[in-house]
């Protein structure tokens, strides 16, 4: 259906239900302007669902907004973990700016080889962050589920959202009920993924008339490993080809399809699906033992393609042509620019976004110009990585290693794997390179890791595995679902 046809038959129902007056004029230009619903994923890999080659994981619903959509393969999250790469979402700036390079609160490592540097309490709360502008703009605004960007004011529903729905700042003890936090409604047996669904299904019921932004973060696919018994039973003789046969980790991927398959029943259900964008993206990369990575190198924790790469997928009927594919690399700080764009929304003043609005690329229009996408992460990983930094410019990507200043160099066309290093063959691109990775970071302000005077190797490892248990332990029972 066009869209003067659309208008018309919404000008005509208008005229039908008003009995007294007309609408105000805040209401008149709501049927146009799109509804927004961002999509979080929490550790999913690259190629945990179907549209990104996944044969083992059932996930018809979001391979279907893939095929009705636009699908990216150079998608980035700005951190390789959870609370950078939100804190990027959200203001649309880079990590490095807003000080959240790490996880918060952080880990403390006081016999590292290097010291790392201080992380706020939370987001700080001189960032402006997406509802705002939404809001001014005559927005419903919801934040449904996982926030990790701090507690108490620095909550969401203190930060602009106007509804919240989750355990703040803090993570389940387990994926079904009770959790470490009550949440409201939930009894024993109750799924994680579930209660969020219905939360975000009341608020898309209430706003029905008026245009919403709902940031739905999922706490699926991160740790404890649990899924629904009769879902993990499903896999049962199911073949997967690379041979982990991980029925739970599939059973809670699948789990997350069945909560959009929901969501986007109800957007039909209400007659909303035509005029909503959907966002299908991931805050880093997966764990490996169980997350499938697309054969990139390494996974979460890490800089390299594994722990930054994500799946993206964007449906907005009428404006993105259904199947298309985007190779452009894109990163998490252009979400900002380009949701304020699609709602015609104004940004607050003062603020700055380091993202770029992807309308060009959703649209087909043209292209986006940007000559580099950059990385910082100062800060030792609960995966093992060491602290360190990265840029890729077009099909080349430099990462710097803190720890000695050594820098590694591939050309992601040939080599997507990142197994061939070519800083000793081309040492003018990587030198140059490197140079504009630095004046990178004094631009933004980036805070550095400096070398430990305390450091003591011995004691290092003994505190991290004191404070860390490897992050998949297949002899846990919460971990496995069992």
């Amino acid at each position: 259906m066009s869209r003067a046809v659309k208008a018309l038959s919404t000008a005509i129902g208008v005229l039908m239900l008003a009995t007294s007056a007309w609408p105000s004029p805040a209401q008149s230009p709501d049927a146009k302007r799109p509804n927004i619903i961002f999509l979080l994923l929490d550790d999913m890999g690259y190629a945990d669902i179907g549209a990104y080659g996944n044969t083992y994981h059932r996930t018809p619903t979001i391979d279907r907004l893939a095929a009705e959509g636009i699908r990216f393969t150079n998608a980035y999250a700005a951190a390789p973990n959870c609370s950078p790469t939100r804190g990027s979402i959200l203001t649309g700036r880079w990590p490095a700016r807003t000080g959240v390079t790490q996880y918060l609160p952080g880990n403390v490592l006081p016999y590292a080889r290097m010291l790392q540097p201080e992380l706020p309490v939370g987001l700080p709360l001189d960032e402006k962050i997406l509802p705002e502008p939404l809001a001014k703009a005559g927005y419903s605004t919801a934040c449904v589920g996982k926030w990790h960007l701090g507690g108490g004011d620095y909550l969401p529903d203190r930060r602009g959202f106007g509804e919240s729905f989750g355990l703040g700042h803090l993570g389940p003890r387990t994926m079904f009920a009770p959790f470490r936090i009550p949440v409201p409604g939930a009894t024993d047996g109750d799924y994680l993924t579930d209660l969020l669904t219905d939360a975000a299904e009341r608020f898309i019921e209430r706003n029905r008339d008026t245009p919403f932004f709902l940031y739905m973060s999922y706490y699926s696919v991160h740790a404890p490993i649990q899924a629904k018994p009769e879902l993990i039973d499903s896999y049962a003789g199911r073949n997967d080809p690379s041979g982990r046969n991980y029925a739970v980790y599939a059973a809670m991927v699948e789990g997350v399809d069945r909560s959009v398959q929901r969501l986007m029943a109800k957007l039909e259900h209400l007659g909303l699906d035509e005029n909503t964008a959907v966002f299908f993206f991931s805050d880093n990369g997966g764990v490996p033992q169980r997350a499938f990575n697309g054969g990139f190198r390494s996974g979460k924790g890490y800089i390299w393609e594994g722990g930054i790469r994500e799946p993206l997928i964007v449906r907005w009927p009428e404006s993105i042509r259904p199947g298309s594919v985007e190779d452009t690399p894109v990163t998490s700080v252009d979400f900002y620019p380009t949701i304020l764009e699609m709602a015609g929304a104004a940004d607050v003043s003062g603020h700055t976004s380091d993202g770029v609005s992807l309308l060009p690329l959703l649209e087909g229009s043209g292209a986006i110009d940007r000559p580099a996408l950059f990385w910082h992460y100062p800060h030792y990983s609960n995966a093992g990585s060491a602290p360190m930094g990265a840029i890729r410019k077009g099909p080349w990507k430099l990462i710097e290693f803190f720890e000695d200043s050594h820098v590694e160099i591939y050309n992601l066309e040939t080599d997507p794997a990142e197994s061939s290093d070519l800083a000793k063959t081309d040492p003018r691109r990587a030198r140059l390179m490197h140079e504009e990775l630095a004046a990178w970071r004094d631009s933004v302000g980036a805070r550095l890791a400096v070398p430990n005077p305390e450091f003591d190797p011995a004691r290092a490892r003994q505190r991290r595995a004191l404070q860390y248990k490897t992050e998949w332990d297949p002899t846990d029972p919460v971990q496995s679902g069992r």
